[in-house]
């Protein structure tokens, strides 16, 4: 996987472009969504309008019609009545998944998280299991209840919550930075010892990718979860660490 993805800003023009691409990409199916691809059918279906979709994405789109009172299609002036600041959170939402999927699976594939401590890592990955079984079930529940607004906002909410823990537990912030720094030391070096921030050397790399690892499992079972309700940005990451 290169790297650099990792630290690029999302570009969700390219990501529709390439779910397009991807569209027969097999993901398997976290729970039963039929409910749900009613619910975005039902839940303004014609209030997506293009300069929207050029400026967010679908996906964007379609979590910030779970998230927040829909709006209509003749309600004027359209635009205000989409709230800018729940459309950027929700933007940045899926600019953390892409990357919290992007470098758990750069570093898993690196080996960084073969660590001395391997009963701290095994107790990390346990605990992130459980949070997605958790979130799992919380959004079966939510969705036996009903498409209304509580409803919707609860199972986004829910996948927000997951995402903290799963950052957390696989120390996303940290990846990120230590990349960040190499990143910008390859580009002005100042000091040997600080080029070699993320040198593999550093770090004890498993002789080969285990495709059934516990932080790929991880991965795969997230994408599941949000593949429901964000389609196009989890085909492209599917198809990025498969």
């Amino acid at each position: 996987m290169d790297k650099d993805k990792i630290l690029t800003p999302m570009n969700h023009r390219e990501i529709d472009y390439m779910a397009q691409k991807l569209s027969g990409c097999n993901i398997p199916d976290a729970f039963s969504c039929a409910e749900i691809l009613t619910w975005l059918d039902e839940t303004g279906r014609r209030v997506f309008d293009d300069d929207l979709i050029m400026d967010y994405g679908t996906d964007c789109l379609r979590l910030y019609l779970m998230f927040e009172t829909t709006p209509k299609a003749d309600d004027a002036p359209f635009y205000e009545s989409w709230q800018e600041s729940a459309l950027e959170g929700i933007y940045k939402f899926l600019a953390r998944y892409r990357r919290l999927i992007l470098a758990a699976a750069y570093w898993d594939e690196c080996g960084g998280y073969v660590s001395a401590d391997d009963e701290q890592m095994n107790i990390a990955i346990s605990h992130a299991k459980l949070s997605i079984d958790e979130t799992k079930n919380k959004i079966e529940k939510y969705i036996s209840r009903g498409n209304t607004l509580p409803n919707r906002h609860n199972i986004i909410s829910a996948l927000m919550e997951l995402q903290k823990t799963l950052q957390n537990k696989l120390k996303i912030n940290e990846i990120i930075s230590m990349l960040h720094s190499h990143a910008i030391e390859k580009a002005v070096p100042h000091s040997e010892a600080r080029q070699c921030a993320v040198n593999p050397s550093h770090i004890q790399i498993t002789s080969a990718v285990n495709a059934d690892s516990g932080v790929l499992k991880i991965c795969k079972d997230y994408i599941c979860l949000l593949a429901q309700f964000a389609p196009n940005i989890s085909k492209t990451l599917w198809e990025e660490i498969s």
